[in-house]
């Protein structure tokens, strides 16, 4: 008789919508076919996410948080990696991060991927007084992966990104300040010219992955770019899945098989990653476009949200793919 191998345990601190996939709803069913037994804590609980210009709802605060996780803590649940994405108000990502914090130091080998979610392309999806918070989560050093855009990168550290001199050094300082062993910006707002690895006839989304472990290494390998090409449409939920895909990889690969350290194994998750997201985004748009006419979605119009919802649920034969699609360019 075949015995089966205990599902690794997450904690992913998300938002939650009853209706679509952002947060939680766009994590979790992908994380279980994936194999992991997902506890889910919300950080607001929302009819729907707030794109369709009209939402009801809560927010959890900080408070709350804390009492769950009291909760969590007193039936003594353990966890091998934690997942936090949207967090609403500076006192629950305060919270939010004493928690993450607190099972660190308990159990060091817990794998934590922190998404900053702020805002993107110079806009402000939360109050300003998050900013700080989330500084002083990555000073706390604990932080094994994190997944901010271009705009998050620069809020976090203060600096603008402008040229390919700046953003080595912006991914040089969260490594070296603040002991972040893996970092991927998701979105870069740098042409293939201004990062001299084309000449940009093709519009596409640059993405940066790095690995440095002063532990393990002397000097950090250069980063390293994928460029993908763009979808006409729009997506809510992408960054939240990609996560999701993320650390399911990052940790099979390495903190699961007790690997020390390796930058081939960022390099890997995050091609997979990406490649399963092409393929989620290529089948919800051939979805929603089998309809009479190709609906683009429009920030505030409810008709049109609905139909830039990911289809979590189609896409689930994708989510163990292995497959790496995007060739690899080092940033030199």
């Amino acid at each position: 008789m075949t015995t089966l191998e205990k599902a690794p345990k997450l904690l992913s601190i998300q938002s939650h919508v009853v209706h679509g996939y952002v947060g939680n709803k766009a994590a979790t069913f992908p994380l279980q076919v994936m194999g992991w037994d997902v506890n889910a804590l919300n950080t607001v609980n929302f009819s729907n996410h707030t794109g369709y210009g009209t939402f009801e709802g809560s927010i959890t605060s900080g408070d709350e948080i804390r009492q769950i996780y009291k909760g969590l803590k007193e039936i003594d649940v353990k966890y091998d990696a934690i997942l936090t994405g949207y967090i609403h108000g500076a006192p629950t990502v305060k919270a939010v991060g004493d928690i993450c914090c607190e099972i660190k130091d308990t159990n060091p080998s817990t794998f934590w991927l922190l998404d900053p979610v702020m805002g993107d392309e110079g806009q402000l999806y939360v109050k300003e007084d998050v900013i700080p918070e989330y500084r002083k989560i990555l000073q706390s050093k604990l932080v094994d992966v994190i997944t901010p855009n271009h705009f998050e990168a620069e809020l976090l550290l203060d600096s603008k990104i402008t040229d390919k001199k700046t953003l080595l050094e912006a991914v040089s300082r969260l490594h070296k300040e603040f002991a972040v062993k893996h970092v991927v910006i998701s979105s870069l707002n740098l042409t293939e010219c201004d990062l001299d690895i084309g000449d940009g006839e093709n519009e596409r989304i640059i993405a940066l992955v790095s690995s440095f472990n002063p532990l393990f290494d002397e000097n950090p390998n250069p980063p390293v770019l994928f460029k993908i090409d763009k979808i006409d449409s729009y997506f809510t939920g992408v960054g939240d899945l990609f996560s999701a895909l993320l650390i399911d990889r990052i940790y099979k690969k390495s903190y699961k098989n007790h690997v020390k350290h390796s930058s081939n194994i960022l390099i890997e998750s995050a091609n997979e990653s990406l490649s399963v997201m092409s393929e989620v985004l290529s089948e919800t748009t051939k979805i929603t476009s089998s309809r009479k006419s190709r609906v683009r979605g429009k920030i505030g119009s409810a008709d049109t949200m609905k139909d830039c919802e990911l289809k979590i649920i189609e896409c689930q034969n994708f989510y163990n793919n292995s497959y790496q699609k995007y060739t690899p360019i080092e940033l030199m």
